[in-house]
């Protein structure tokens, strides 16, 4: 089988290499996939400046070096220090928002709470007088308190 590409064709969806039968770089039938997926190119550096650190920095922001031979290793912990720094103190942020609002909703809910207690039960009187009325009734029949029930009603439907 010859194919018109040379030793091995491509194939137009993904361009893939097949190789070619009897030879060719890769085994009967091999797929390669070499130079298809670029590496991810390394995240850049993120520089801060006087000011920003000024403004939103909790410490001192760090001096850079003046040495261009500086080791790489250094400034990889540095920046690693300095990510980690800096999620501590988004972090701190965070959780000092989040107990501020949570503080207010804990304030509002008790004054609404202590508001609701503080309310004199609605119809009391007549409530009372229907349990007192079950608890003991009148000639030992609990059917004579249906007065005090329909007064119940009446309050309640107000």
């Amino acid at each position: 089988l010859k194919s018109p590409g040379g030793p091995s064709a491509r194939c137009l969806a993904g361009g893939l290499r097949v190789g070619r039968l009897g030879g060719g770089r890769g085994a009967m039938g091999a797929v390669s996939f070499s130079g298809q997926r670029p590496r991810p190119a390394p995240a850049p550096p993120v520089f801060y400046t006087e000011e920003f650190f000024r403004e939103y920095g909790s410490a001192a922001a760090p001096k850079a070096e003046p040495s261009a031979a500086a080791d790489a290793t250094a400034a990889t912990s540095s920046a690693a220090e300095l990510k980690a720094a800096e999620r501590a103190r988004i972090l701190a942020e965070i959780r000092e928002e989040e107990l501020s609002a949570a503080e207010v909703a804990a304030k509002r809910i008790s004054t609404w709470a202590s508001a609701v207690q503080a309310r004199a039960v609605p119809c009391g009187a007549e409530q009372a007088e229907v349990e007192r009325c079950y608890a003991a009734p009148p000639d030992g029949d609990q059917l004579r308190c249906g007065p005090a029930v329909d007064a119940l009603v009446r309050c309640a439907k107000l």
